[in-house]
């Protein structure tokens, strides 16, 4: 995992790839973002047959000033295989559920 020094938030936030850093830096320039995780959390659930863990490329939580947070998922367009779908689905009904 490579480290990037983040200007707005004044503290390092690891990244796995060219695209996830990508994905920070101008968010790190944004003037209502008051802060950023690199991979937050694991994703853990069960379909009924089995359990599932997620190991995400790259969480991206930010925390805007005016109170709202968004989770970032990062993946190159090529790299989404079919059945990531579940899982993706799975993070948007989390965040959901957490608001």
């Amino acid at each position: 995992m490579s480290v990037t020094s983040q200007a707005g938030t004044g503290r390092h936030v690891g990244f796995e790839s060219w695209l996830e850093r990508d994905r920070l830096v101008p968010t790190d320039f944004d003037p209502r973002v008051v802060g950023i995780a690199s991979q937050p959390f694991w994703p853990h659930w069960r379909d009924g047959e089995r359990e599932h863990r997620r190991a995400p490329d790259c969480f991206v939580f930010v925390r805007r000033a005016d109170g709202p947070a968004v989770v970032v998922d990062v993946r190159a367009d090529e790299r989404v295989e079919p059945g990531d779908a579940e899982a993706f689905e799975v993070t948007r009904m989390a965040c959901g559920q957490a608001g």
